[in-house]
């Protein structure tokens, strides 16, 4: 259980200690650390820090070979991906990742596969279309033929189509301009709000600290540093390392 906001609030997700390895190459070192349900997380750091593999092993791509990963007390560590995304967890991977020849509408389809995301899967359109209505205006547009702004907004519609508790964001401003940057966490935000946990990853050091609730600091495989969004805001290592950028 964790404190936020004067509220005592359930703790949603657990890392404990993990070890993950590349064939012969340590990438995460005893990494730790919690979400808690209604949360925004972000986590920070350099390329090349383990922040994609942390995500990755979370949702059962890679499997740590020491620690623990429980999502709800139930644990998710040497589970398949098909069975995480069952649990509840969704994950946005880096690079807007769309069906080219598919149309918009058609991939938020596929989005909702799961038996109880079709059942409210009108519902569910409504809600991505609030978020992004671009896409209402291309529901009939190919997925190919979208601006790198417009896929990130399908690949992020797509993943809420799952009616996830836990979504996990993977550099989702990478590559947009500024207002399409604004726009994206203006939406995570209000996705959050909807009662959507996240867990992001992004380099965007100032947007990403402004709306998350907590931060880690990746670095070298290894958790240096926690604090609130406003803790780490104030970071002298922060500020020099990421804000002074």
């Amino acid at each position: 259980m964790s404190r936020m906001a004067g509220e005592m609030t359930e703790t949603l997700l657990a890392v404990d200690g993990i070890d993950v390895s590349y064939r012969d190459v340590q990438v995460l070192r005893d990494v730790s650390l919690y979400v808690c349900k209604g949360e925004i997380v972000t986590v920070i750091g350099p390329n090349g820090a383990g922040k994609s593999t942390l995500l990755n092993t979370i949702v059962g791509f890679r499997h740590p070979h020491k620690g623990s990963i429980v999502f709800e007390d139930q644990p998710i560590d040497h589970l398949t991906p098909e069975k995480v995304v069952r649990h509840g967890l969704t994950t946005v991977p880096e690079g807007a990742r769309v069906f080219a020849e598919m149309s918009v509408l058609d991939n938020l389809k596929m989005g909702s596969y799961l038996k109880e995301a079709r059942g409210r899967r009108d519902e569910t359109l409504q809600r991505v279309f609030q978020f992004f209505p671009r896409l209402a205006e291309r529901m009939h547009q190919k997925g190919g033929t979208l601006s790198g702004g417009e896929r990130q907004m399908l690949a992020i519609s797509r993943a809420l189509m799952s009616r996830p508790k836990l979504l996990l964001l993977d550099e989702p401003s990478l590559g947009l301009a500024p207002l399409l940057v604004i726009k994206v966490f203006e939406a995570i935000r209000g996705i959050a709000a909807t009662g959507v946990t996240v867990l992001l990853v992004e380099q965007n050091v100032h947007y990403s600290l402004e709306i998350t609730d907590r931060a880690y600091v990746l670095e070298n495989g290894r958790i240096v540093l926690q604090g609130t969004g406003h803790e780490m805001s104030d970071n002298d290592h922060v500020r020099k390392s990421y804000l002074a950028l």
